[in-house]
């Protein structure tokens, strides 16, 4: 009933299987280490020249943006410069025309004044104020 166990491997060849395959597993480990890295470097390398790129991008963008502005800027500048020039002109204009008016307007009440002593003067010979000389 009660035989004895009896072992048919030597602890010897258990501890070698057993280090056998912790050597299998940590190469495998391994491996996929180096493959997970690899893809990792990769991937940076991938981002870094995506980043470039957009990086680029943009500062031409801006660059573009930046060129359009000072353009328009300066568009507006001379635009600005063109319409004092004007104004002074017109300036100019309304203020010769305000001159040829106060000289009509001087002429005009010279007429006006000699028509009124023309028609007061008709009048008072018609009436007889003033005698036929």
């Amino acid at each position: 009933m009660n035989e004895p166990v009896t072992v048919k491997y030597s602890l010897e060849d258990i501890l070698k299987k057993i280090d056998d395959k912790l050597d299998r597993m940590e190469e495998a480990s391994t491996q996929r280490f180096e493959k997970l890295e690899s893809k990792l470097e990769s991937n940076q390398r991938d981002f870094e020249q995506k980043l470039d790129t957009l990086q680029k991008d943009v500062n031409q963008k801006l660059d573009s943006f930046q060129r359009d502005v000072n353009q328009k800027l300066a568009t507006l500048q001379k635009d600005v410069t063109d319409l004092k020039g004007g104004q002074a002109k017109l300036e100019e204009n309304v203020e010769g025309l305000t001159k040829r008016l106060d000289y009509q307007e001087f002429i005009n009440r010279g007429v006006v004044i000699g028509l009124i002593v023309a028609l007061l003067g008709g009048l008072a010979k018609m009436l007889g104020f003033i005698g036929n000389s």
